[in-house]
């Protein structure tokens, strides 16, 4: 209520003077019961006729002494009650409805009593709206509402002070006149009486401990709850839930749930209390600051999963967070869930605290085996695996065996000579390898699939043999001997003794001479002295060659028989 309404109500107001604007300026007359009698019904007139012993005899609406049908209930001679509502200048109106009405107002006085009718408080509905002020009715009874009491404001300058008809109001009965069978009815004083105790209860409020509430809705951002019953409603931030922070209320509440809260503020504008949960719980930071340091193992429960990581509940309304990061060992996690799950008591290490952000970090993995220690364990350079392609790479591809990572570098795909694994291999894909090294110091895996292949030498043996004479051509050339290369990714080496010095000049020669193409032109034809596809080695000769030579031209010669030219001139000739 404003300042000038309440002063204004707070006047003494002289109800008999209100009363005098409401009955008009000549009391002895209006308002009175007085009988009358019929003198003509005149229904295509829609009146009767009514003799009240003066000169001029009033009339009365033919629907006042007509039932609900319509029937009429009385007839010319017959005498009824009246109230006289205007008595001006000998012009007399009188109303049979209204002495019916204040007939059921008086016995509704009589029943309930006078006194006890003071003070009531009425939610009337308004029937009619007069120059006078408002008729409320309320289970049949009728009130009287003078304008002055009604309790309206002005607005943009304009008097648009009306209630509608129909609408509902609350008002206070403070006056009750038994000689005209009225009840006068306020609702500024119902007003200012509600701003009073709205007032003192929420000072009372404030200074308890604690108020019980209803929760009466649930939003996102808050819990909407029910003070005493209906006295007043108030708001629970969803900060002022938990020392946890700011949670989702859907959570953890629902309609017409009881919860217990402290009032923090009044809002003036809104005209609604504030209040919190956590206000009358003890912080359990305090408590956490004093029994958990980082590094200790503590059990905690799963709240709440995020694709972020998960938040769990560490007890007397605290909340730690598991970074998605800190779940497991697998370096790329793709949702928490997978591991864990709402509700799973799980054991945590204490990564971080801070009692005032109230923010405590906490690791799974931790207290995990290291997948590199389990597979150490589990697994030994020369074991046959199967993994999963999680990452190609311009240098070879990351298979996943093991929850480690392993390398499958390009030289290790095949025996293809500039094979990439990024030509064959991607993401999803299920390959076979061998663990090629375990690095301990580095925790890294090497793998090949290429050693799960036969090798150039052995699909070599598949269609040579010891004896068999085969040419290739200079690859390299080492103080040992020299590497050739017979047809595709195949290597042979003759050793020194395995060649005449004209050769070894001629390939270092070549080589030195760094003309690739060169060294390509050089033709090398040897024997195949050594093959063993088991240990990977191949071997030629170039005198053994020469040598079978030498003896097949003499099996010729003498198969000629030819007894002219002795064998040395022979062979002078055939090597000219």
């Amino acid at each position: 209520m404003s300042q000038e309404a309440s002063q204004e109500f707070d006047n003494n107001e002289n109800f008999a003077d209100m009363l005098d604007n409401y009955l008009g300026e000549d009391e002895k007359e209006v308002g009175k019961v007085i009988e009358g009698e019929i003198v003509e019904i005149r229904e295509n007139e829609d009146k009767v006729l009514i003799g009240i012993g003066e000169k001029r005899e009033p009339y009365i609406p033919l629907s006042e002494i007509q039932d609900s049908d319509g029937n009429i209930s009385f007839q010319k001679g017959d005498k009824l009650k009246l109230v006289v509502t205007n008595a001006q200048d000998g012009n007399y109106r009188i109303s049979h409805k209204k002495f019916l009405e204040q007939e059921i107002t008086r016995k509704f006085i009589e029943q309930e009593g006078a006194d006890e009718l003071l003070d009531r408080v009425i939610n009337g509905s308004i029937k009619s709206v007069t120059k006078r002020g408002y008729t409320l009715e309320e289970n049949g009874i009728l009130f009287f509402m003078p304008h002055n009491q009604a309790f309206l404001q002005r607005k943009g300058g304009a008097d648009n002070r009306r209630l509608q008809p129909d609408k509902k109001v609350k008002a206070k009965i403070f006056k009750i006149d038994n000689k005209k069978n009225s009840i006068i009815v306020s609702r500024k004083q119902y007003i200012r009486d509600e701003i009073k105790k709205r007032q003192e209860f929420i000072e009372e409020v404030k200074e308890r401990e604690s108020t019980q509430c209803k929760v009466i809705a649930v939003t996102k951002d808050k819990l909407v709850v029910d003070i005493d019953d209906g006295k007043m409603k108030g708001y629970i931030d969803a900060e002022e839930i938990s020392h946890r922070g700011k949670i989702n209320p859907f959570r953890s509440y629902q309609r017409g749930d009881v919860v217990e809260a402290k009032v923090i503020d009044y809002d003036q504008k809104e005209r609604i209390l504030n209040l919190s949960i956590k206000a009358i719980t003890v912080d359990p930071w305090i408590e956490i600051q004093e029994s958990i340091e980082p590094g200790d193992v503590i059990e905690v429960t799963v709240s709440n999963i995020e694709h972020y990581g998960a938040f769990v509940d560490i007890g007397n309304d605290a909340e730690g967070f598991l970074h998605v990061s800190e779940v497991a060992w697998d370096k790329k996690i793709e949702h928490p869930k997978k591991y864990i799950t709402v509700g799973d008591v799980i054991e945590v290490e204490v990564v971080e605290i801070d009692p005032e952000a109230h923010r405590l970090r906490v690791s799974r993995k931790k207290l995990l085996p290291k997948p590199f220690e389990l597979f150490e364990q589990n697994r030994r350079v020369g074991d046959v695996i199967t993994g999963e392609v999680v990452n190609v790479r311009e240098f070879g591809a990351f298979i996943k065996v093991d929850q480690v990572e392993g390398l499958l570098r390009n030289s290790y795909y095949d025996w293809n000579q500039g094979s990439k694994c990024s030509d064959h291999l991607k993401t999803g894909d299920t390959v076979e390898v061998k663990v090629h090294e375990i690095d301990h110091k580095n925790e890294k895996v090497s793998l090949s699939r290429k050693a799960l292949l036969p090798t150039p030498i052995q699909e070599f043996a598949k269609t040579h043999k010891v004896g068999d004479i085969v040419q290739g051509t200079i690859r390299d050339i080492k103080e040992f001997g020299a590497f050739i290369t017979i047809g595709k990714n195949v290597d042979a080496l003759i050793r020194t003794e395995d060649m005449f010095p004209k050769n070894r000049e001629e390939f270092e020669e070549k080589l030195r001479s760094g003309d690739k193409a060169n060294r390509e032109k050089v033709t090398v034809e040897g024997m195949i002295i050594a093959l063993d596809p088991k240990r990977d080695r191949l071997r030629l000769s170039i005198k053994r060659l020469e040598k079978a030579k030498e003896q097949e031209l003499l099996r010729e010669i003498n198969a000629e028989n030819d007894q002219s030219n002795t064998l040395g001139e022979l062979l002078k000739e055939q090597f000219k």
